[in-house]
């Protein structure tokens, strides 16, 4: 049995992905990684492991308004803020992607334990993208315990044990060590993405450029 399960391990291609909720390019990568592995012959046999990076630690723990904190971030005006946010939602559409440019934010380190717990349950892809969905789709609510809790239900994790993640500390020490260790390995910021343990990809590329680097992985790691 150890045997099989070893040969089966060896067959498949694992792609490391590191996000944060609240990144519009991750959000964009995400969809466009998902549309390359559903198009691969290898589909079937990829891995996909989230893992997480918080983008702005100091980020305040109460809800704002994310056109506000951009334009005091990159020191533009909020005109500016807004187009670039317009161009943004334009490349999500293009996605099929619901991307609202007046929606709130929030310190995401909480959100991102719950990823944590999410993988516990093989389902940490699913309550990220869940996450994102409510925040990019303008959810005044989306940072809410209840919202999370319904929506990690939806997904398939038990209400208790997400409240009990919200209540603790718990994940906070996984959160840091993700982190660290995607900034050993070169990051500044995500999405960022690895294949087959070797080949990185900083920020969000096309679906034809996932594919073709899922392609090249597959033939380093089994060629």
């Amino acid at each position: 049995m150890e045997t099989t399960t070893a040969a089966a391990a060896s067959t498949r291609l694992t792609i490391d992905v590191w996000a944060d909720v609240l990144c519009p390019w991750c959000y964009l990568g995400e969809q466009r990684l998902s549309a390359a592995i559903a198009q691969s012959s290898h589909a079937d046999d990829i891995e996909l492991k989230v893992h997480t990076f918080q983008l702005d630690p100091a980020a305040p723990a109460e809800v704002f308004a994310t056109l506000d904190y951009l334009s005091k971030k990159y020191g533009v005006s909020a005109a500016q803020a807004r187009s670039m946010e317009e161009g943004m939602a334009g490349q999500a559409a293009a996605e099929g992607l619901r991307y609202e440019v007046d929606r709130p934010a929030r310190n995401t380190f909480d959100l991102l334990r719950l990823v944590h717990l999410g993988a516990e349950y093989g389902l940490s892809w699913e309550y990220l993208r869940a996450m994102q969905t409510e925040v990019f789709s303008g959810n005044p609510d989306a940072f809410e315990r209840d919202t999370l809790v319904r929506i990690g239900e939806e997904v398939g994790i038990p209400a208790d044990e997400i409240w009990d993640v919200l209540a603790t500390d718990r994940y906070a020490d996984a959160v840091r060590a993700d982190h660290d260790t995607a900034v050993a390995l070169g990051a500044r910021g995500v999405p960022f993405t690895v294949l087959g343990e070797r080949l990185g990809i900083p920020g969000a590329v096309s679906v034809s450029e996932y594919a073709s680097a899922i392609d090249q992985a597959w033939e380093q790691v089994h060629g």
